[in-house]
């Protein structure tokens, strides 16, 4: 039972490291949803299922004496892992083409956790970006706090970083949205990289000079 269990956290782990990756701002509420509860449990049992077959089956996948069960662990982790994102086969469905097969089913819970932790974040997100951005002016802060909050960032990607300068660029050059709107929409481009306590930090140091 040792091992079922280690296969199943690693499995499990598996799963809550893409729902984590999808929302790394704030990695917990992406845990806490039941859809994203069903895709680590997904996750686990087929860890659970493979190791269940390859103990059936006797397999030892070329293993010394003694390290059978480790090696079937960690086999059926990996197994786990493939099986569950692999597509049987791919069919054209008017100009879209659509995978049949185990990670069709994957898709549809990853797309319900994600409409499940949009929904509960959506209103702590509105009412967190009106606190921090009382008062900051969209002309003086969409300059320097980008560049202050991504100076005081290590590990901000390239493509992160590129992904920022062109909403920033694309809010200057849009007339409709007003000055409020504009600031608000900076905000969140900041907060789904740096996360709130940089962002808060950042408008914090900045005082005056964005306000």
């Amino acid at each position: 039972m040792l091992y079922y269990a280690v296969v199943a956290l690693l499995a499990a782990l598996a799963g809550a490291v893409e729902l984590v990756a999808r929302y790394r701002d704030a990695p917990g509420d992406a845990l806490r949803q039941g859809p994203a509860v069903l895709y680590v449990t997904v996750n686990a049992l087929a860890g659970m299922t493979a190791l269940l077959v390859f103990d059936s089956f006797g397999l030892t996948f070329g293993a010394p004496d003694g390290a059978e069960h480790l090696v079937r662990t960690a086999a059926a982790g990996f197994a786990a892992m493939t099986m569950l994102r692999s597509g049987v086969l791919t069919i054209r469905v008017g100009s879209s083409d659509v995978d049949v097969g185990p990670n069709s089913v994957l898709k549809i819970i990853l797309g319900a956790a994600d409409r499940a932790v949009d929904r509960a974040r959506a209103h702590r997100r509105s009412a967190l970006v009106g606190e921090i951005m009382s008062e900051v002016d969209f002309d003086k802060a969409r300059a320097a706090l980008p560049s202050y909050c991504l100076a005081l960032m290590q590990n901000v990607t390239e493509e992160e970083q590129r992904y920022i300068a062109q909403v920033v660029a694309s809010l200057e050059a849009d007339e409709q949205l007003g000055m409020e709107a504009k600031t608000r929409r900076l905000a969140l481009v900041l907060l789904n990289v740096v996360g709130e306590d940089v962002l808060r930090a950042s408008v914090e140091a900045l005082g005056d000079e964005i306000r």
